[in-house]
């Protein structure tokens, strides 16, 4: 049965005609299919699909690696603040080579490294302190990681014997006193000195007698054939050599040491010829000496 309603015109109700895009519940709607392509093969008169890419500004790129740069510059404040505080990588030994009349702790104390950072610490004023010492000719400080600090030393080395006031000391070849009351063997230099006072460890000897002596005893059993009974140091005539066969020779300073023993050994000559006999020759005005 059919039943009509009339509802007659409502107030206030306005009537529109809606059309819908899409079809209505229930209907029959376009037909949709998933259809697969075929991959596209790059060859002749072919364009492969071109991608998308998302640009990055200037500004933020520079944001960017500004950020990472600080990063990593943190990092490596952190990290060295670490090491230089970690208990890790302080010295914690301290070696001492080459020692032998010097106590290794004498050469600890100079350099005074123990407890110190080993990325800090300070090598160079080390060495110097340590060469400060009067018994050292050279140093080398070295890093051994993790914790420890390497000391090689070379020790001054007796070269002769300086006689003052009737106590002998033992000196190397630049003058410096080593020991005291200490003699070489027969046969190494002697300078027996006139001067008053006495000598310490670490003192340095008058250099130009310790200049002479030294080529004294190297040339002269060359040039004249005889050897050194002794050097004496004489305060206001200088350097006097004593020779094994009873003469003695003034040679004033050290300078020109090898011009005075050719002076000296062709003087003697002329003397052996001529047969003059004497037993003091004074080298100190050069090309003009004095035969007594």
């Amino acid at each position: 049965m059919i039943i009509r309603r009339n509802r007659g015109q409502q107030p206030g109700v306005v009537r529109k005609i809606v059309r819908r895009t899409r079809p209505a519940v229930g209907g029959n709607g376009p037909r949709r299919e998933i259809v697969r392509r075929p991959p596209l093969v790059i060859g002749e008169g072919v364009v492969p699909p071109q991608r998308r890419s998302v640009r990055v500004g200037l500004a933020g790129r520079r944001f960017v690696i500004a950020a990472g740069g600080l990063a990593a510059v943190a990092a490596l404040i952190a990290g060295a603040a670490w090491l230089y505080r970690s208990p890790y990588f302080r010295v914690e030994t301290v070696e001492v080579q080459g020692t032998q009349r010097m106590s290794d702790r004498t050469i600890v104390a100079a350099a005074d490294l123990l407890g110190r950072s080993m990325l800090t610490a300070d090598l160079a004023a080390a060495q110097r302190a340590v060469y400060q010492l009067p018994l050292v000719s050279s140093v080398r400080i070295e890093r051994d990681w993790p914790s420890t600090v390497r000391i090689i030393v070379e020790e001054r080395r007796p070269w002769g014997t300086w006689e003052q006031a009737g106590v002998d000391y033992l000196i190397d070849r630049e003058g410096v006193v080593i020991a005291v009351g200490e003699r070489l063997p027969a046969g190494a230099p002697a300078i027996r000195s006139s001067e008053p006072g006495s000598r310490i460890v670490g003192d340095r000897v008058d250099y130009q007698a310790v200049d002479a002596a030294a080529e004294i005893y190297e040339l002269l059993p060359r040039q004249l054939g005889t050897t050194v009974e002794e050097v004496a140091f004489i305060k206001g005539k200088g350097v006097q050599v004593t020779t094994a066969d009873g003469q003695v020779a003034l040679f004033g300073d050290s300078s020109s040491i090898a011009y005075k023993l050719a002076v000296w050994a062709a003087l003697a000559a002329e003397a052996r010829q001529r047969h003059i006999a004497y037993t003091t020759i004074d080298l100190r005005y050069g090309n003009r000496p004095v035969l007594q």
